[in-house]
């Protein structure tokens, strides 16, 4: 492609760009992909393409193309390590770093670029600056927080103006639970670039975990929210709609999930009531361990991780950032067992207040009568086996309860449901009952053996 070429398209792009047509703008430079390769500025244009689609496929592939054909052009390896550190933003800070993943190409990129600058060029904050802040970035979302710290200190000594950077630095502390130099880094990036709304919110969210009331407020109301103070100094919004949050968990030692799903991270959507914009309490048990549990005062980003639609509205989910109070419930697993669907949900819904019950996983299964009796450790004759439901779940029961005084009512409760039993080893260890307690975690693998045999 000639010269003239080049530019009608790159301003038919940038005509495109400003009407905020991107797709319309990928569609122009889509049939010149083979020239990307030869023609510096076309490769710089198609990484500030994908510098605006993140997400879009290819990214990693077409990035490392272009950087690798144009070593030499700083301008456009910036843009391709910038491309890069967009979509490792895309999943959220609670997402476990991969060796592999736009992140760690970013450390790469910005590791080899600022290796070839001299000391001089180093030294300058609008060329070793922006790399140190690119090297930094990239640290921090690849989870390495004690040397994406060094370079944002680097960077910021070259410019300490520079409220873009302040905000970064920012992000580092919130993700390192710093809150305290969050703060600060947040108030030093307002002074600079004033109240712009990831700013705020991130002020907002410091201040709340500190339980610095009113400057959480101040940042709230500027975000349009009607905030006020409590007397406990935590921020409150009335009438906010419960929201979900999306936390990572590991394997309790329960369940199906088979040795590798047991180790690995999977996470789980819970329901929380909000008490202002960026904290609340969690309305909803972990199936698995996690580091936040039903009734804990918890902390959530800003940034929505996707949205749902629940009961015809759109309900948003969040990465959860910071446990603030432990709740001061006893949530205890449950396995149970129930000779027709619906028998556990009934002797749930049964269930006095304050308790509750949770159901949390269901599935049907072929047990030996005897088994889903209750008696799967011993040795027996298994008779022919009939279709039985497990169900898992957690009982949630408010710490000032007194718990032998519930465990009798329970036990009376669960007479009415002859069909259901549960088997609750957290109950009996809370008791102290140790022998109970190890003979319903035998009867739990006794029954989850038989489940997996039949």
């Amino acid at each position: 492609m000639n010269s003239s070429s080049l530019d009608s398209v790159i301003s038919q792009v940038e005509q495109a760009l400003s009407q905020g047509a991107v797709d319309r703008a990928f569609e122009l430079v889509a049939p010149l992909t083979p020239q990307r390769s030869h023609d510096a500025r076309l490769a710089s244009l198609w990484l500030t393409l994908l510098r605006m689609r993140p997400g879009r496929e290819g990214l990693l592939q077409d990035v490392e193309q272009l950087l690798a054909r144009f070593p030499d052009d700083s301008a456009l390896q910036l843009s391709g390590c910038d491309a890069l550190i967009r979509a490792a933003e895309l999943p959220g800070p609670d997402v476990p770093a991969s060796s592999e993943g736009p992140a760690a190409r970013a450390v790469a990129v910005a590791e080899r670029n600022l290796e070839q600058l001299s000391f001089e060029q180093r030294k300058q904050a609008a060329m070793g600056g922006y790399w140190l802040m690119n090297h930094a970035n990239a640290l921090r979302l690849a989870h390495r927080f004690s040397e994406a710290a060094l370079s944002y200190t680097e960077a910021l000594e070259l410019d300490a103006s520079n409220g873009d950077w302040w905000f970064n630095f920012g992000l580092l502390h919130k993700a390192r639970g710093d809150f305290e130099n969050g703060l600060a880094a947040a108030q030093r990036a307002r002074e600079l670039l004033g109240d712009r709304r990831g700013v705020l919110w991130n002020l907002a969210l410091c201040a709340t975990a500190l339980g610095r009331g009113e400057v959480a407020v101040e940042a709230m109301r500027k975000l349009g929210f009607d905030a006020r103070a409590l007397d406990n100094q935590m921020p409150h919004v009335d009438d906010l709609p419960p929201v979900q949050v999306r936390v990572a968990t590991r394997g309790s030692g329960h369940g199906f999930g088979g040795a590798e799903l047991e180790q690995g991270v999977v996470f789980e959507l819970l329901w929380v009531s909000p008490a202002s914009p960026c904290h609340g309490v969690v309305q909803t048990p972990t199936f698995r361990e996690a580091s936040v549990d039903y009734g804990d005062l918890i902390l959530w980003d800003g940034t929505p991780v996707g949205v749902a639609e629940h009961e015809g509205r759109p309900v948003p989910r969040f990465p959860v950032l910071s446990r603030l109070r432990a709740g001061t419930e006893r949530r205890i697993r449950f396995i149970a067992v129930e000779k027709n669907a619906g028998e556990v949900e009934a002797c749930a819904r049964g269930l006095a207040e304050p308790a509750r019950i949770f159901l949390q996983r269901a599935r049907v299964e072929m047990l030996c009568p005897r088994c889903a009796a209750g008696d799967p450790q011993h040795q027996h004759a298994h008779v022919s086996a009939q279709p039985h439901r497990l169900v898992y779940g957690k009982l949630i029961v408010p710490g000032e309860v007194d718990l032998r005084q519930f465990r009798s009512e329970f036990d009376a409760h669960l007479r009415k449901h002859p069909n259901v039993q549960l088997v609750l080893p957290g109950l009996h260890e809370a008791l102290g009952e140790t022998k109970a307690a190890g003979k319903a975690h035998q009867l739990w693998r006794g029954l989850e053996r038989s489940a997996q045999a039949s």
